[in-house]
């Protein structure tokens, strides 16, 4: 269950799955699961090719499951 509190992200900030699941109080593996299914939109870094999740993405699927 996604916490209810707001997760403490930057808007613009990026984010690794680990830290997203730990903003969001789930496990990385919801993360991935949540990447997989289209719920949240993830980008690769170019200098060393890490798949990261914007602040704004975590925000808006927060967002999205509180109402």
């Amino acid at each position: 269950m996604i916490t209810t509190t707001r997760p403490e992200v930057d808007y613009t900030g990026n984010y690794t799955q680990s830290q997203a699941a730990k903003a969001l109080g789930v496990d990385r593996h919801t993360i991935a699961r949540y990447v997989k299914q289209g719920y949240l939109k993830c980008k690769v870094r170019r200098f060393d090719q890490k798949t990261v999740i914007p602040g704004s993405e975590i925000l808006k699927l927060w967002g999205g499951m509180m109402i």
